[in-house]
């Protein structure tokens, strides 16, 4: 005698069911959320205009710059050694440390094969450096003038070199990490972490007297417009071409 299975009768699956591939997870939040890497293209986008033209024509939005940066340099100066090099080394997450890193995970997702985030680190963080040649040379608009500098920089100042490659680079960590940590708690730390190095980055800059704050708000906002436009570009890019 025989039983039969309640899913003997159940219709095999046929060749063509059988050779579509499963759909890959995103491989970042960005491509859960387009709509909010689009609007931080947008949003990024119209202020770094803004700020763009005040730098240009001199505007009124500058008005604060000069104060800010000498009150700072005034409190750096009598500041302790332990929070002059802190704020070093939080310069650093913004330009060596942040190289240092940016090859690192080249070369890993290369040796892994994982192209996606490959290309958006190549397009996103060594395209942003290449933007920020172009517009601090378009600009021209000089660093603070101290009689005893901190960290005196060669070069144009708008916009900021390093808060542009801290959004950059940094924002494309955790947008690849979100998706897969374990709950809203780890996600949260994560986006939290990852704010304070960005705004470290921003201020050890204002701290140094390397940049204005106009400077620094201008690579935060080119970075937001620029990282906007790539990440989520290059997400729905590989998304469409898997499906």
């Amino acid at each position: 005698m025989t039983f039969s299975s309640p899913h003997d009768d159940a219709p095999s699956p046929t060749l063509a069911e059988r050779s579509i591939p499963a759909r890959p997870s995103p491989e970042g939040f960005l491509a859960l959320c387009p709509a909010l890497g689009l609007g931080l293209f947008l949003l990024g986008g119209l202020i770094f205009g803004i700020l763009a033209y005040n730098v240009r024509t001199n505007g009124p939005l500058l008005a604060w710059d000069i104060p800010i940066d000498q009150s700072l340099h005034i409190y750096a100066t009598h500041d302790s050694w332990l929070g002059f090099d802190a704020m070093r080394f939080s310069g650093s997450l913004g330009r060596e440390i942040a190289g240092a890193v940016t090859v690192l995970l080249g070369l890993y997702w290369l040796w892994k094969r994982h192209w996606r985030a490959l290309s958006m680190l190549l397009i996103g963080v060594a395209g942003g450096g290449i933007w920020f040649e172009r517009l601090s040379n378009m600009f021209g608009r000089h660093r603070p003038v101290f009689p005893d500098p901190l960290d005196p920089l060669p070069g144009p100042g708008f916009p900021s070199g390093h808060s542009m490659t801290a959004i950059l680079l940094y924002w494309l960590i955790l947008d690849l990490i979100l998706p897969r940590l374990p709950s809203w708690r780890w996600r949260l730390l994560a986006a939290l972490d990852a704010a304070l190095i960005i705004l470290l980055v921003g201020y050890s800059r204002l701290y140094m007297g390397s940049h204005y704050l106009t400077d620094v708000l201008g690579g935060y906002t080119f970075g937001l417009a620029w990282g906007g436009l790539v990440y989520t570009s290059i997400e729905l890019y590989h998304q469409r071409r898997s499906a």
